[in-house]
C-alpha cells in the first residue's frame, strides 16, 4: 500500500480593483519608458492586472483562499491538521500568519502551523514540505497550504517590472493522504539553484534592520529589481523539467499538462517547445492576473478546474522560479 498525497481542493482569491495596460504605458511616459513598458508587457503578456484595494492584505486575501478551498474540497476548517501559510509579503513577521490563518479560519485541530518564504515557487515548497509529513506521520491527515502576495503598495513607480508586471492575489490548496494499492498524488519534486543572481532583487531594499531609521527614504524601503538579462530562463527550466522527468522515467510528452511560474508567457512558451510539448498543454492567466507570485501557478489551477478537470493517472508538473535565484518543480499523478 502506497500512502498518497493528494490535492482535494483548490481555492483563489483575487482583488476587485482591475488595472488595464493603457494606464501603465501613460503612467511611464513621465519616466520617458512608455515604450519599454509596452514591451515588455507584451513578452510577459499582459492585458489586465488585478491590484488589492483599501483593507486587502497578503493575510486577508489568503484566508478567502483558504475557505474557497475547504468549500471546494467539502470539508471544514476542523478537518484541517496543518496549516502552512505561505508569502513573501507577510502581513505580520510575527507572530507567524499561519497562526493568525489558524484563528481566522477557527481550525482548532490544526497542530502544526508555521510560515515558509521561499518567494515565487514557496506554495510549491509548502506543498512539498506538506506532503513529507502526511506521509512519515500517522498523526496528520490533511494540511492546507495557503500563499498570497501583495506586491503593490512596494513597488517603486518608476520600476516597470515590479509596478506594471506584478500585482496581488490569494490562493490555497487542500493536501490529504490516502493509503491506496497505486502510487499517485504527490510523486516526486525537484529544485536548481543559482544564487549569483540573488544582488538584483531586494526587499525591503535597506533591510529590516534599517527600516525604521528616519534618514531612510520611503523609496529605499520597497522593492527593488535591478534589470539583468535571463535569457537562461528557459533552459534552465528544460534542464530542472527533463531532470526530474527522467527520475521517476517519464518524458515530457507523457505529461497531462503544465502550470507553470505566469510571470512570463514568452518564456513559458520557449520551454514547452524546447521540449517538444504543444503549448495547448498549458494554461496562461497572467494576461488578466497579472503575476502574482508563489500562488500563480495554482490560480492557473484553478482557472483550467473550471472549465476542465483531469481523469485518473493524468500527470500534471506544478513549475516556478524565485529571485536569487531558484526553481522548483512537482510531479504529481492524479
Amino acid at each position: 500500500m502506497y500512502k498518497n498525497v493528494h490535492i482535494v481542493g483548490v481555492g483563489t482569491y483575487h482583488p476587485k480593483r482591475i488595472v488595464e495596460n493603457e494606464y501603465f504605458k501613460k503612467h511611464f511616459e513621465k519616466y520617458g519608458m512608455s515604450r519599454q513598458a509596452e514591451i515588455l508587457t507584451e513578452r510577459l503578456g499582459r492585458n489586465t492586472r488585478t491590484l488589492g484595494e483599501k483593507g486587502d492584505t497578503s493575510l486577508s486575501m489568503g484566508l478567502e483562499a483558504a475557505k474557497k478551498a475547504l468549500d471546494n474540497a467539502n470539508l471544514t476548517a476542523l478537518d484541517i491538521d496543518g496549516i502552512i501559510s505561505v508569502s513573501d509579503t507577510p502581513e505580520y513577521l510575527l507572530p507567524c500568519c499561519a497562526v493568525l490563518i489558524r484563528d481566522g479560519l477557527d481550525a482548532k485541530n490544526a497542530t502544526n502551523v508555521f510560515d515558509v518564504n521561499s518567494n515565487c515557487i514557496g506554495m510549491i515548497t509548502g506543498i512539498d514540505i506538506a506532503s513529507r509529513y502526511l506521509k512519515t506521520d500517522k498523526k496528520y491527515k490533511r494540511f492546507l497550504v495557503v500563499g498570497a502576495m501583495l506586491m503593490s503598495p512596494f513597488a517603486r513607480e518608476d520600476d516597470i517590472v515590479g509596478y506594471a508586471c506584478f500585482s496581488d492575489g490569494g490562493a490555497a490548496v487542500v493536501l490529504e493522504v490516502k493509503e491506496e494499492e497505486e502510487e499517485r498524488g504527490m510523486l516526486d519534486y525537484k529544485v536548481l539553484t543559482d544564487s549569483s543572481f540573488n544582488r538584483y532583487t531586494r526587499f525591503p531594499v535597506c533591510g529590516l534592520s534599517k527600516i525604521t531609521k528616519s534618514e531612510i527614504k520611503e523609496y529605499d524601503k520597497k522593492f527593488m529589481w535591478e534589470p539583468f538579462n535571463f535569457d537562461i530562463l528557459s533552459d534552465e527550466w528544460v534542464k530542472l523539467l527533463t531532470g526530474l522527468l527522467n527520475d521517476n522515467n517519464y518524458n515530457p510528452q507523457d505529461i497531462s499538462h503544465y502550470f507553470m511560474s505566469q510571470f512570463s508567457k514568452g518564456d513559458l512558451d520557449l520551454t514547452l517547445e524546447k521540449m517538444g510539448v504543444e503549448l495547448s498543454k498549458s494554461t496562461f492567466i497572467g494576461y488578466k492576473y497579472g503575476y502574482t507570485g508563489c500562488t500563480s501557478p495554482f490560480m492557473a489551477l484553478d482557472d483550467r478546474l473550471k472549465i476542465e478537470g483531469f481523469k485518473k493517472g493524468d500527470l500534471i508538473i506544478f513549475c516556478s522560479v524565485a529571485v536569487g535565484y531558484t526553481m522548483s518543480a512537482v510531479l504529481y499523478k492524479c
